[in-house]
């Protein structure tokens, strides 16, 4: 067993917050955790200390009980059941006042000898009243049993018939869901179930199609509606996997498509996807997570479905376990090496990251991952998540479960029992080894969290309510248990008494609604949706069973209504098609909704964006594999893939645009000529396919020769050279007029190329240039010449550099006139910069004017600029496309992020040390592991991963006091720069959906800015940025845009280029993907 549990520890290794002096604080949200006393409630879950189980003999030993509530005797006051591991399940009945009563004896629930996980309560059999369902791990080690349901008799007291009604299931179970899958009017069920590390577990995904009897997951049809409570299973037909390879911890069934199927996400545990099974209303489903979700958690514990953001569309959060304290997190195992990453999906897997994960849904039924940007990703070692409006005041806030009784994810006990002796230990003594490895690893009581939302998708983190002890929590529940009007939390503790948090919002003197929605049998209709509107707002619920780990919450569903008095009305839609309109309900009440005069749900009129048609243009840009991080490990993203070149122009002297699309390393480039009817042609280009071992990164147009055609100057990069190396020489190919090019034979820079913008800043007819260089191949970090060159026909040389300067590392620039003087000025913007303004100053001359122009305070992480005249006010304005929020950095003056470059170790190679501020603690971004591994001489200093903790700063790092340089960012949003006075620039982000990735062009449009991003080349410690691919805003008033539409494309696209082609159609040029054209109706 030992071994295996070594695959479990390898599994792991391998593996701006705002705070309470804003809008909210903690008096907004008052929790009194009760005591046993005041309660009834003495329920503990606790684990014996001679019990022959452990961490080692089975993986989730601490994974603790769930919670399940509802009304077993339909007395308006909700109950609750507690499952227990090695104690016995038991039964409150509530008894007003937040008094309970243990009745799990009078009530016959005998659970003795059960290993109980999950809780489940629902009306299986249609008879009004609330039966109770325990999933069980059984038929491992000496873990006996089966899952169990009881049957309410109307009484308080049960009778238990799993066997009876065929859901007796023997194995590994987790959790179980009941929902309607087929509208027939009863519930079915699903089973989550778990695998125990064993080699089957291990290899490519294609094992999830294989049947595992103790260990898949399970579908079964309810057959009530042909006259008796049976249930078969439909598993494979239904289209669900059922193999080894799901760890499965977490289910929700929630519509998320909004197509009146109820669907199905899980959770699953450490290198197996999360499943997203959509309902395809014929009892089959599709899974899909691979094409809806851009990247999940990676060791999903947990998972509550709800609508976040108040658009009538259901959002997914799910729960990780990376730790949002410093002290923890340094020591603490976390994401994938970039290699393990990598070796993964060629196995077939998702992209995971080992953090919380909140997915956006959204009308093109894609997901947008935005945790980082909500600030909503660390919460620790985090179990059971309920998203609910605590404080009632309108919003959504997310309540989550924290702690591990102990911690097999420390790097120093993983150190530990990596050098641990095992020759020592004779066969007779692997009892001894196990509790000796287990007496090394930490343990720590964690208090569990609250993220309020303040704004949209902004919330105020309240890690340590004030009056609530730290526990080891696990399952957990939501309801309003005293009726008061707020919502009241009950969790299950591992070694400690259960908690009941009563909320004392009513306080606030908030407005609630609630509403007890029944079906034609008298029970709770889950599935079924309630949309309130008052005012501007409208908010969606849907009953749902399964919620956050291994519980069940009341099935009322509760609306906070902060100050309204009145709702305008109430919309009730029953899965059968049924609807009901209510208007002038009471508010600060509990509404029961009867089936009753129902009318038939119309046909949902969901809007679709129809404004984009999109077409694949028939060229797909492949970039080579080159990992730059193997080179330099330090590095924080790879600077080989942010190709293609693109340039727009007509070539051929028709009229219309043409596009030259530069290949990656060993793929030619490409000329598409443009026909009459809008659609391209590729040109051959010889000359093309010979220059195929240059990477093309940027390109532009412009006629060298004065023949009357426009010549394309390529740029080459790639990172993946030395610097100098002939593969870096740039290009020039001369048109004949006609679309034929010819390579200019002229020696042309060599470097790392990042932008190529020309003009004839002169006046002397002849092109001039600009040449940004991207980096420094070797030396990330360090900022490369860039130079401003002019055209000199005469010379041998062809161009003669004016000017030249360590700008940053360059990746776009652009000439225009800023200051209405009649010279051109420029640009230029990259990484670990501000947005540069160079005054064009007349005779060849620029001048830095950065700071003059009031953007000195603007490093960060550029991609893209464009000047254009936003307002009309006849100024030039500067749009610029950054990083974004939804990123793990987030910078400000006061808290920037930091890179410090030097030859640390002096070993003749540059070390590009990066601090951040992790949730207000200064951090080292690389961990210890690839810092000793990079700097060998830090491992003496740091031979403990609790000594690291303390390196907060560069000189507790290193113990260097000087450093050759270093480079600051402080601004991550994607910005406008509005020209005031005196040439004075007035800094202005772009709508928060334009924060969501990385922006990386624009195309101004009149009064429209259409936009393309996304991009995959950071390393796993940041994870992919993939939130946003594209869209277009309209509607610019001054100071913000009223108008934000999405593009429809591939969530997972990465845009590069975006440009008009003519009157109406658009082209998309994608990263290691298609390109796209698409018609703007």
């Amino acid at each position: 067993m030992i071994r295996y549990y070594y695959l479990f520890i390898l599994l792991i290794i391998g593996c701006n917050l705002k705070n309470n002096q804003d809008n909210k604080s903690s008096n907004d949200l008052k929790f009194d955790a009760l005591s046993s006393d005041k309660t009834g409630v003495y329920f503990n879950n606790s684990l014996r200390s001679d019990s022959d189980m452990n961490i080692i003999e089975y993986l989730y030993y601490y994974n603790g009980g769930g919670v399940g509530i509802g009304d077993i005797n339909n007395d308006g006051f909700d109950d609750i059941y507690f499952s227990g591991n090695e104690v016995r399940d038991e039964l409150y009945l509530n008894q007003g006042n937040m008094v309970f009563k243990n009745i799990t004896e009078s009530a016959g629930l005998d659970s003795e000898g059960y290993w109980s996980n999950g809780v489940s309560m629902a009306d299986v059999n249609n008879d009004g009243l609330i039966d109770i369902y325990v999933s069980t791990v059984s038929d491992y080690k000496n873990l006996k049993g089966h899952n169990r349901l009881y049957i309410n008799n109307g009484d308080l007291t049960f009778t238990e018939k799993s066997k009876e009604v065929g859901l007796d299931f023997k194995g590994f179970g987790t959790h179980a869901s009941f929902f309607d899958y087929d509208n027939d009017g009863d519930l079915d069920v699903y089973l989550l179930n778990h695998t125990v590390h064993t080699p089957r577990n291990y290899g490519s995904s294609e094992k999830r199609k294989e049947r595992d009897n103790k260990s898949g997951d399970r579908l079964y049809e309810n057959l009530l509606d042909e006259g008796v409570l049976n249930f078969t299973e439909v598993t494979s037909k239904a289209g669900i996997y059922s193999s080894a390879l799901g760890y499965g911890l977490a289910i929700a069934t929630v519509d998320v498509n909004n197509d009146g199927y109820v669907d199905i996400y899980v959770g699953n545990d450490f290198h197996e996807n999360d499943y997203l099974y959509l309902n395809n209303g014929d009892k089959t489903f599709s899974e899909v997570s691979k094409e809806r979700l851009s990247h999940t958690s990676r060791f999903t514990m947990g998972v509550d479905i709800a609508d976040i953001n108040s658009d009538q569309i259901q959002d997914i959060f799910t729960l990780d376990m990376m730790p949002y304290k410093a002290d923890i997190f340094m020591k603490s195992g976390g994401e994938d090496s970039d290699k393990v990453s990598q070796i993964k999906k060629d196995y077939g897997y998702n992209e995971q990251l080992a953090r919380n994960h909140m997915q956006l849904g959204t009308e093109q039924g894609v997901f947008k991952e935005v945790a980082l940007a909500s600030r909503t990703y660390a919460s620790d070692w985090s179990w059971s998540v309920l998203l609910e409006d605590f404080d009632n005041d309108n919003d959504t806030d997310i309540f989550i479960t924290n702690g591990i009784y102990k911690r097999p994810n420390d790097l120093d006990f993983i150190n530990f029992q990596s050098n641990v002796l095992y020759d020592n230990y004779g066969a007779e003594e692997e009892d001894k080894l196990e509790k000796d490895l287990i007496g090394e690893m930490p343990m720590l009581k964690l208090s569990n969290t609250v993220f309020l939302q303040d704004n949209p998708l902004e919330f105020i983190m309240l890690g340590e309510l004030n009056g609530i002890p730290p526990s080891y929590s696990n399952g957990a529940a939501v309801s309003d248990l005293d009726n008061d009007g707020d919502l009241d939390i009950v969790s299950n503790n591992i070694n400690d008494e259960a908690q009941i948090l009563e909320n004392k919002s009513e306080k606030l003197n908030r407005s609630f609604v609630q509403f007890n929605v029944l079906n034609k049998y008298g029970s709770n209709a889950i599935g079924a949706k309630v949309i309130i509107f008052s005012g501007e707002k409208e908010i969606t619920r849907e009953i749902t069973n399964a919620r956050g780990f291994a519980s069940t919450s009341s099935p009322r569903v509760h609306f906070g209504l902060d100050d309204l008095k009145s709702i305008d009305s109430v919309h009730v839609k029953w899965l059968n098609g049924n609807y009901k309109k209510y208007s002038g309900l009471k508010t600060n009440q509990i509404h029961q909704i009867n089936p009753i005069n129902l009318g038939k749900t119309q046909e949902e009129n969901i809007t679709k964006n129809k404004h984009f048609e999109m077409n694949p243009l028939g060229f797909k840009h492949i970039e080579n594999s080159y990992l730059d991080y193997e080179r330099e490990p330090l590095m924080p993203e790879r600077l080989s893939i942010e190709g293609p070149a693109y340039v727009g122009a007509d070539f051929n002297g028709d009229g219309l645009k043409d596009i030259f699309i530069g290949g990656a390393r060993q793929q030619s480039s490409q000329l598409l000529i443009q026909k009459s009817d809008g659609s391209f042609e590729s040109l051959k280009n010889r000359i093309f396919s010979q220059d195929a071992l240059f990477e093309d990164v940027d390109a532009d147009a412009f006629d060298f020769d004065l023949d009357g055609d426009l010549d394309i100057y390529v740029m080459s990069g790639g990172n993946e050279f030395v610097d100098g190396d002939s593969n870096l020489m740039d290009r020039l190919y001369i048109n004949d007029g006609k679309g034929k090019f010819n390579k200019f034979p002229a020696n042309l820079p060599s470097t790392n190329g990042g932008s190529i913008s020309s003009s004839d800043f002169n006046d002397d007819k002849f092109p001039d240039l600009f040449i940004g260089s991207r980096s420094i191949p070797g030396g990330y970090g360090l900022s490369p010449t860039s130079v401003i060159v002019k055209s000199s026909p005469e010379s041998d040389a062809y161009f003669e550099a004016i000017a030249q300067a360590p700008l940053g590392m360059v990746t776009d620039s652009k000439f225009a006139d800023l200051n209405d003087d009649g010279i051109l000025d420029l640009v230029v913007v990259g990484d670990w910069m501000p947005v540069t303004v160079l005054i064009g100053e007349g005779e060849d001359s620029f001048s830095n004017q950065t700071t003059n122009y009031g953007l000195g305070n603007t490093a960060g992480f550029w991609n893209t600029v464009e000047i254009v005249d936003l307002n009309d006010d006849g100024k030039l304005d500067i749009i610029a496309g950054n990083s974004g929020l939804n990123h793990k950095w987030h910078a400000s003056e006061s808290s920037p992020v930091v890179v410090y470059l030097d030859d640390f170790d002096e070993n003749s190679s540059l070390d590009p040390i990066i601090f951040y501020s992790f949730f207000g603690d200064q951090v080292p971004f690389a961990s210890r592991d690839k810092l000793v591994s990079s700097l060998p001489y830090l491992k003496k200093k740091f031979l403990k991963y609790n000594d690291f903790v303390n390196a907060k700063d560069i000189v507790s790092l290193t113990e260097r006091n000087k450093i050759f340089e270093t480079k600051s960012v402080v601004e991550m949003r994607s910005m406008a720069f509005m020209q005031g006075e005196e040439n004075k620039f007035i800094s202005l982000p772009l709508p928060k959906e334009l924060q969501l990735s990385t922006i990386e062009d624009f195309y101004v449009d009149n009064d429209k800015i259409y936009y393309v991003g996304n991009f995959s080349g950071y390393v796993s410690e940041l994870g992919p940025s993939y939130s946003n691919p594209g869209g277009v805003l309209t509607g610019f008033d001054g100071d913000t845009y009223s108008s934000h539409r999405s593009l429809m494309l591939p969530i997972n696209f990465e845009g590069r280029h975006i440009d008009k082609v003519n009157n109406d159609t658009f082209i998309i040029i994608g990263n290691n993907n298609n390109s796209y054209l698409f018609k703007s109706n």
